[in-house]
């Protein structure tokens, strides 16, 4: 089970603070002492860096407190000591930019306020191409959201307030347009349109409010 030791203490007082306030650093140590986590503390909160550690003393994560909220940096790392994902707090919320990593390289950046995704979203392959790119407005998905593969756009979507809204067009690799999708409140509301490789309307099929209305009509068929 941790221990928490006192490691040093030190007063700090702001203008014409009749008072200081005792800030000390706790070091939490496993049975063999070796170091699990250090945590500044002031008036009995966390008010500084904090840093937690695996075995063998790498650091697992590394965090700034304001008043005992999460406010500043913060970074998260494997049990390898890799770097694992970057973001800031404000209040205790994420806020502002986190960056996400895996194996090294970007995974994802996304924009938070004040705890909710706020801003443009991108994830990536491994390759470094951008495999997504959404926009979300108070946490939820707003906007034209695009997905490529390879650096082909292969889907566009329309949202508000988080759902499917308007014409999803679907692609293939060499940027040919597929099929047509209208969505109302996240359903399918519509005729759905479905393309051949030569650009050519091959099959059509209405939905009502998510439910199909009727089968695929071939229309190369009866053209």
């Amino acid at each position: 089970m941790p221990r928490a030791l006192a490691a040093g203490t030190g007063t700090a007082a702001s203008g014409t603070a009749a008072h200081a306030q005792a800030s000390t650093a706790i070091e939490e140590r496993d049975a063999a002492g070796q170091m699990v986590c250090r945590t500044s503390l002031q008036g009995g909160v966390p008010h500084g860096e904090m840093v937690r550690y695996g075995p063998g003393g790498v650091p697992l994560l590394e965090a700034h407190y304001l008043g005992g909220e999460l406010s500043g940096p913060l970074r998260v790392f494997d049990a390898n000591g890799a770097l694992v994902q970057e973001a800031c707090y404000a209040d205790g919320r994420l806020h502002g930019v986190t960056t996400l990593y895996q194996d090294g390289r970007v995974a994802a950046h996304r924009q938070y306020a004040l705890g909710v995704l706020h801003g443009e979203s991108v994830s990536y392959a491994p390759s470094g191409l951008a495999t997504s790119r959404l926009h979300y407005e108070a946490g939820k998905l707003e906007r034209e959201a695009v997905y490529l593969h390879d650096g082909a756009v292969v889907r566009r979507a329309h949202y508000r307030a988080g759902l499917l809204e308007g014409e999803t067009r679907d692609y293939a690799a060499n940027g040919a347009l597929v099929q047509t999708s209208p969505y109302q409140h996240d359903l399918l509301h519509g005729t759905v349109r479905r393309f051949g490789p030569d650009g050519q309307l091959r099959e059509e099929r209405r939905y009502a409010k998510g439910k199909p209305q009727g089968a695929w009509r071939n229309v190369a068929a009866a053209a």
